[in-house]
């Protein structure tokens, strides 16, 4: 988080300096944000909203007094919690043993994002100027952890090539308590890209010449699947579907949605 903070900074100043220059706005800001994984299959169960934060720097590029082309750098962190059948290796016993489990997933993930969007701003009223803009982000997964509730559903007992009676004889109720994890590594779940389309509505409070107080509702919805690796078909009632003695898998699939309050000071 420290090395990620640097970057920005200096990149803000690099930015800033040049800016000064140029017929551009600069606004730092920060973001805490309401996000949400939207699945898109109808064995993953959507859990909640999830609070997170973030921060960033803004760039306009002035080409009328009234419109803008908007950039910048953005360090966005989303999340939200996914509940879905998962097939894993297990260490039972000092033996690996095949296991369908139950997991509820608390994700926090974290994106360089850089926006593309159209700004449009009305002429100052009153010390107030209004905005609206509407665009694309192009985001990239840095880190990504998750808080795991883990339930043992089935475990296989049985590996003999020849057992075909539905899976009776092959998978069993597994006779393990059910376990948490806390902070797990799961960047290899997530997807590297994360593309977005952006709009928002905000003001800007002029405090002292070119200096504006910065505020604005965000929506950023993600149009990219945010997740990789496979989940376990159920059947009607919850149980896992076996296929030739395997469970039947599909891709894990969701969208990644958040709406952020933007705060920042406009120079």
């Amino acid at each position: 988080m420290k090395k990620s903070t640097l970057f920005l900074l200096m990149c803000a100043l690099g930015i800033s300096s040049w800016a000064q220059e140029q017929e551009w706005k600069i606004a730092f800001h920060v973001d805490p944000n309401v996000s949400w994984l939207k699945p898109d299959h109808k064995d993953i169960e959507q859990e909640g909203n999830k609070l997170r934060f973030g921060f960033g720097v803004s760039i306009d590029k002035m080409f009328t007094d009234n419109y803008a082309i908007g950039t910048g750098l953005n360090l966005l962190t989303t999340g939200g919690e996914l509940t879905y059948l998962n097939a894993i290796e297990y260490d039972l016993n000092g033996k690996s043993t095949n296991m369908v489990t139950k997991v509820t997933r608390n994700y926090s993930m974290k994106y360089i994002e850089i926006p593309l969007t159209l700004k449009l701003r009305t002429n100052e009223i009153g010390y107030i100027t209004y905005w609206g803009q509407m665009g694309l982000g192009l985001g990239f997964n840095y880190r990504a952890k998750a808080d795991e509730e883990i339930t043992f559903v089935k475990q296989k007992i049985e590996d003999d090539p020849n057992t075909t009676n539905d899976n009776e004889e092959a998978w069993i109720d597994a006779q393990i308590a059910a376990t948490t994890v806390e902070d797990e590594d799961v960047a290899s779940d997530i997807a590297d890209f994360r593309t977005s389309l952006i709009a928002g509505l905000g003001i800007e409070y002029n405090i002292s010449g070119s200096t504006s107080l910065v505020a604005g509702l965000i929506y950023n919805n993600g149009f990219s699947d945010a997740l990789r690796g496979k989940g376990v078909t159920q059947e009607t009632n919850g149980s896992p579907v076996f296929s030739d003695l395997a469970p039947r898998l599909f891709d894990l699939k969701s969208m990644n949605n958040l709406i952020s309050l933007q705060v920042g000071i406009l120079f």
